[in-house]
């Protein structure tokens, strides 16, 4: 009686947590149309993509004489990752910007890395709406 018990109690905490990983699964879906930010660990730089123009901008927010690189790529259908714009900052005051035009639904993310040591963060996707 006690193992069937056991049993009783592993199925329902596999479908609890089965169900958790649905919720976060829909948590996480890909940005639409708004403004997202990624952050280097340490302080070293940010970047973020501002809706309103599809401007990028990235700031070397660290100073350590090594700059920072933004990628934007663009995730094609057949798997391809092609990076459509490159924006580095450092050496100077403030941080640089970019445009380019999103394209429609088409997934899209962000990569932004440290130029001394090859730390680097990926933003979720991005989607224009």
């Amino acid at each position: 009686m006690k193992t069937l018990i056991n049993r009783d109690l592993l199925k329902r905490g596999g479908i609890v947590a089965a169900s958790a990983a649905v919720l976060v699964g829909i948590g996480s879906a890909p940005a639409m149309a708004s403004n997202v930010s990624i952050s280097l660990p340490n302080g070293r730089g940010t970047m973020t993509f501002i809706d309103d123009g599809d401007k990028f901008r990235v700031c070397d927010t660290k100073v350590d004489d090594h700059g920072v690189t933004g990628y934007v790529r663009q995730l094609r259908a057949d798997g391809r990752i092609v990076t459509i714009l490159t924006i580095d900052d450092g050496g100077d005051n403030g941080c640089d910007t970019k445009s380019v035009d999103l394209l429609g639904r088409t997934p899209h993310d962000m990569v932004l890395c440290w130029n001394g040591g090859g730390a680097c963060v990926v933003s979720p996707v991005i989607r224009e709406s």
